[in-house]
């Protein structure tokens, strides 16, 4: 599969290449996109662990409504990335990540002020999509500025920021929910936001080169005014309705006709929603309360924030594993069964191992809080989840971007569809399923699920060759 755009140019030194920027310029690049990254998923467990509070607020009792405002704001983080990311490969990265952080600061101060739930739930939404950005779009900023050989680790430690972001929103929240409110939680968002949206609109340079190579061939076109030599590109008439239009239906059209953006984008849409499910309901099991017939282990607000601590846990291990063995495997794979070049494929087998990890942390944490055992147990059974979700996420990110490579951007925005999609109805019904189900039982049908996809990396590793031969077209 081809998935470079085709660039003539008049030699190699013509074409602006970021990944031949000094260290310090490509890790603050990344520093600047994870922050993005962080802040908004972030402010969705500000809302988990207020979400009995908000209910009580616009007094409402329904199961299904405290997980609205959450559920909503992961759509708004799946769709997000449909519009955003062509309009990245269109008009470049650093105008998409700057407009939608100004959008996001402004959304959470609507937020804040909401009157009623519809109008929370409402601009959730659309919080989710403005805050999309970071999420959706870092791990193609990360391929723009990184050597496929340096990408595992630098996709690990940008991977901290949207998986990392709730961890942080968790414990924060639970410290300030008590003596700020849930209004003052999205305040100190809109803040935090409005400090990233100064630091992005100064120093976050533009990385998409062919975005770069364009302005480059038009400063050409106003120097030397003489277009019949210019070399020609395919960003030349970017802006007509036909270029637009394609640009714009690309992430789906990857999503629904390339399986091998499909299979993992499914799986990784599973273990998304299964996670946001226990931010969800950790409210639920530590909460001060016992609500909806659920054992609560009664831990008072500031306490309830910290066993969001254990997801933060996990999530520092799996960096640390995919940072120690990814590379390793990836030349070990290269020396033993590609002839030296590396393939996406050899990215599969941390994958395969975070799914077994998935299985092992759901039973832990339902089964132990099932049987009331001692608090510890539950929340080594959400770092252990947390673990392998971390493990799939950045293998499956760093595989898409492997493949599709110039258009990982959209390759990774249809993926964001599906996860946010799916994550949206298993954060909703999630929640009910604890209240119908209990924790140990609730917390196996999950695992079940995970296990019934044991077998993706597998068929992607042995078929995924002769899939990306197959011409998809971008």
């Amino acid at each position: 599969m081809s998935a470079h755009p085709r660039t003539t140019t008049s030699g190699p030194q013509d074409l602006p290449n970021p990944r031949d920027w000094p260290k310090w310029k490509k890790w603050m690049v990344v520093s600047i996109v994870s922050a993005q990254a962080t802040v908004s998923p972030a402010s969705s467990t500000f809302l988990a662990v207020g979400d009995l509070a908000v209910v009580a607020d616009f007094q409402t009792t329904d199961a299904y409504l405290p997980s609205l405002p959450v559920a909503f704001f992961v759509l708004g983080l799946g769709t997000g990335p449909l519009y955003l990311a062509p309009c990245s490969e269109l008009y470049g990265r650093r105008k998409v990540y700057l407009a939608s952080a100004v959008l996001f600061t402004a959304l959470n101060a609507g937020s804040a002020l909401s009157p009623n739930m519809t109008c929370l739930v409402l601009l959730r939404f659309f919080c989710g999509l403005a805050g999309s950005a970071g999420p959706g779009l870092g791990a193609g900023t990360v391929r723009d500025v990184f050597a496929p050989s340096e990408r595992s680790k630098a996709q690990a430690i940008y991977g901290l920021g949207p998986q990392g972001g709730p961890v942080i929103g968790g414990v924060i929240g639970g410290a300030l929910l008590k003596a700020l409110g849930w209004r003052w939680l999205l305040w100190i968002v809109t803040i935090t936001s409005g400090m990233i949206t100064m630091v992005t609109a100064i120093w976050l340079p533009e990385t998409y080169g062919p975005y770069l190579l364009k302005k480059k061939l038009a400063l050409q076109r106003k120097e030397e005014r003489n277009v019949a030599n210019e070399p020609k590109t395919e960003g030349t008439g970017m802006e007509s309705r036909h270029v637009f239009l394609k640009a714009m239906t690309r992430p789906l059209r990857i999503l629904v006709t390339a399986p091998i953006c499909t299979v993992p984008s499914l799986y990784m849409s599973l273990v998304t929603g299964i996670y946001f499910i226990q931010l969800t309901t950790l409210p639920l099991l530590f909460g001060p309360a016992n609500a909806y017939g659920l054992f609560s282990y009664n831990w008072n607000e500031t306490s309830m924030g910290l066993s969001y601590l254990s997801g933060g846990v996990g999530l520092v291990l799996a960096t640390a594993i995919m940072g120690l063995l990814s590379g390793r495997i990836d030349r070990y794979m290269m020396t033993r069964y590609g002839q030296g070049q590396s393939r996406p494929e050899f990215r599969l087998p941390l994958l395969q191992a975070g799914m077994f990890v998935n299985i092992a942390g759901l039973i832990i944490h339902g089964w132990t809080a099932q049987a009331r055992s001692h608090w510890i147990l539950p929340l080594l059974g959400q770092a252990v989840f947390s673990t392998g979700s971390q493990m799939a996420y950045v293998s499956i990110q760093v595989y898409l971007t492997d493949v599709f490579e110039a258009y990982a951007a959209s390759a990774l925005a249809g993926a964001a569809v599906a996860r946010g999609l799916v994550g949206c109805v298993l954060t909703v019904f999630g929640f009910k399923l604890y209240v119908k189900l209990g924790y140990g039982w609730g917390s196996t049908l999950l695992a079940l699920l995970c296990a019934v996809s044991l077998p993706l990396p597998g068929l992607l590793y042995f078929y995924g060759p002769k899939l990306r031969e197959r011409e998809v077209r971008m």
